[in-house]
């Protein structure tokens, strides 16, 4: 091996091999490059010690690929993805291919794509041609359905990096828009109408969405072997979230299930129009037959995602509680379920209350008449308060009937400690009086107007 310069020592000739070597080592990793000769040799060896100093060593391994494209990647993510909604990825996957396909990966910047989702929100349908002149434009794209798109091409990014294409994910510095939530389900007279209109073969389809509570995907892809209607119990092997998950049927649910026809011929519930081997087309059934009984019945706003609403709002508002709602949907977050806990009417009402002031005042008002039965006191007790008690009511002896009738007036007798009006048929009443010309024993008279005033004070 020929011994290199003191200026050349990564540039060298190994035994046995032909032409000049490169010899770079860069954090305890060592990589040897074949040249032609000597001059070339050098050259490489200083391109190398520079991408060293500037710290884009090893290329090939950590830099991003350069010979990319957007489409060509998001097909590699599309043949590779084991989702179970590949309907919805295909379409964004299609979407993103015409706007971005033909861009490489390390092209596209976070602000390209802020510029889009901006168009993306302002674009409006185009006006029709025999459109009213009440006519209002409607925007093209709702901003839950622009973050779903986005939100693909963010898991997409998310692949490149783990998969060292790209050096960050570009979609993580978007902010996505917020979305409204909707709780849309339909009333009895909404479902009575949607009845009146529709067949009654595709009427049951959209019954057992409601007794269920199953998605669109969950319903027509249910297969008669998962179905036990007498245990009454469905099992659904891959429903959102990927994990097998059980609905319980109810009564009318079993009822309607048994009517149908298709477990001789067909092992799916729903078998296709055309080939009863495979599951009826979801998108065809909801064109011909649910979104045309809408626009009949006069239903608005509405879409077969509202029957999943319907289901739960139903049980909630016939007070079904939320656990057991959450668990025949199948959420995995209570707070999914909670958006329906307002249709309860006993929502919270015995929650307030424990907190009323109602509690609170009678409470108060119950103690201040127990505090002020406390402090009547009895008639030897009492102080006559002067200048305005009559002296006939003061503790030197009780008046006599003669003097009792120059004191009242207008028929009334007044309670020493609380002036309260007695009236005087009800003050006889309480001293056994029985006519005015009658007067109490004169042994008993003090006694006897003590006791009529206990009684009145009381």
């Amino acid at each position: 091996m020929a011994q290199p310069s003191k200026g050349d020592r990564g540039i060298l000739q190994r035994k046995g091999r032909q032409g000049w070597w490169v010899r770079i080592t860069h954090n305890g990793r060592e990589k040897w490059y074949r040249c032609d000769n000597k001059s070339q040799a050098k050259a490489v060896y200083q391109r190398l010690k520079a991408d060293i100093r500037e710290e884009k060593y090893f290329p090939e391994k950590f830099a991003a690929k350069q010979d990319l494209t957007l489409r060509a990647w998001l097909k590699r993510c599309l043949d590779g993805s084991a989702n179970r909604n590949r309907v919805n990825e295909t379409l964004y996957n299609r979407r993103w291919s015409l706007w971005f396909g033909r861009q490489l990966l390390t092209e596209i910047t976070t602000d390209t794509l802020r510029q889009h989702q901006r168009r993306l929100q302002l674009k409006m349908r185009p006006r029709p041609a025999q459109a009213p002149k009440t006519w209002q434009p409607k925007r093209m794209w709702s901003d839950s359905t622009i973050n779903r798109h986005f939100a693909y091409l963010k898991h997409a990014f998310n692949l490149a990096l783990k998969d060292g294409k790209v050096m960050r994910n570009l979609v993580a510095g978007i902010t996505f828009f917020p979305e409204v939530s909707k709780t849309r389900f339909l009333s009895d007279e909404e479902l009575t109408r949607l009845r009146g209109v529709m067949d009654l073969k595709d009427w049951q389809l959209v019954a057992l969405a409601v007794e269920t509570g199953l998605r669109r995907e969950e319903l027509f892809s249910l297969r008669w072997e998962h179905t036990d209607i007498e245990v009454g119990l469905l099992t659904l092997p891959m429903p959102k979230g990927g994990k097998t998950r059980y609905v319980p049927l109810s009564e009318q649910a079993k009822t309607i299930l048994r009517s149908f026809e298709s477990w001789a011929r067909s092992p799916w519930v729903f078998p296709g129009l055309v080939d009863p081997m495979k599951p009826m087309d979801s998108r065809a059934f909801l064109r011909r037959a649910f979104e045309t009984a809408l626009k009949r019945a006069g239903i608005v706003g509405a879409s077969w995602h509202t029957l999943r609403h319907t289901a739960a709002s139903r049980r909630i508002m016939a007070g079904v509680n939320v656990l057991a709602v959450k668990e025949i949907l199948g959420h995995r977050n209570i707070q999914t379920t909670m958006r329906y806990s307002h249709l309860d009417p006993r929502h919270l009402r015995d929650a307030v209350n424990l907190g009323s002031l109602a509690e609170t005042v009678t409470k108060t008002v119950t103690d201040g008449v127990r505090e002020e039965r406390r402090n009547v006191q009895p008639v030897e007790y009492m102080v006559r308060p002067v200048g305005i008690e009559p002296t006939t009511l003061s503790l030197e002896g009780f008046p006599s009937r003669s003097e009792h009738l120059q004191v009242i007036e207008n028929h009334h007798m007044i309670c020493a400690t609380t002036w309260h009006i007695m009236p005087v048929s009800a003050w006889r009443m309480a001293n056994k009086w029985p006519t005015e010309t009658t007067a109490p024993p004169a042994a008993s008279r003090h006694d006897t107007g003590r006791r009529c005033l206990r009684r009145a004070c009381a």
